[in-house]
């Protein structure tokens, strides 16, 4: 679903529901129609249409720790944008998750003693993909089986070439065999 820039309420309040610390959609920025309750759709011939007030509301993440501070981000400014981004490509996958990267809000949260780390958020898509660590050995356990299938159904092309060819020379050698093509040959 595209942003609704044409009503800058509305605007205010989807980027505010998405939680993400400065934020700016840009004009070909889309959100994900999972991010909806059922209820914000009217069904109108074969499409789904979003209803002209309806708000994202369904994310993995519904409590505030989780939220990157508009404070943090504003720290920062414009000229740390590229060292941020620099250094996020240079850290660790698990270091570069937001959900395992909790910022506090307040200040007398910071104060607080550090609490062990909890295991991975589940996504909040459907198709995210949750274990990338499995996804890849069984892609190569996948990828060792399709290269073995290939050789065995070479070998079974070979087979069935020689025997076509034992035929044939066998079916030739006969008399009152047909000289010319045979019928399923033919066209």
């Amino acid at each position: 679903m595209r942003f609704p820039f044409s009503r800058p309420e509305l605007l205010k309040e989807w980027v505010l529901n998405i939680g993400r610390g400065n934020f700016q959609p840009k004009q070909h920025t889309v959100i994900c129609s999972e991010h909806f309750r059922p209820e914000c759709f009217s069904a109108f011939g074969n499409r789904k249409n979003l209803k002209h007030n309806a708000v994202p509301t369904e994310f993995a993440f519904q409590d505030a720790r989780q939220v990157f501070p508009e404070a943090e981000a504003r720290e920062h400014g414009p000229e740390r944008k590229a060292d941020t981004a620099l250094e996020g490509l240079q850290r660790p996958p698990s270091a570069r998750d937001p959900v395992g990267q909790v910022l506090p809000c307040r200040p007398e949260a910071a104060e607080a003693p550090a609490q062990p780390a909890s295991p991975p958020q589940p996504s909040d898509h459907s198709y995210a993909l949750l274990d990338l660590d499995a996804l890849k050995k069984k892609l190569f356990v996948t990828l060792k089986e399709n290269e073995k299938l290939r050789k065995r159904l070479k070998a079974q092309r070979l087979v069935m070439r020689r025997l076509c060819r034992r035929l044939r020379a066998h079916g030739a050698g006969r008399p009152g065999s047909r000289a010319g093509p045979r019928p399923e040959q033919q066209s």
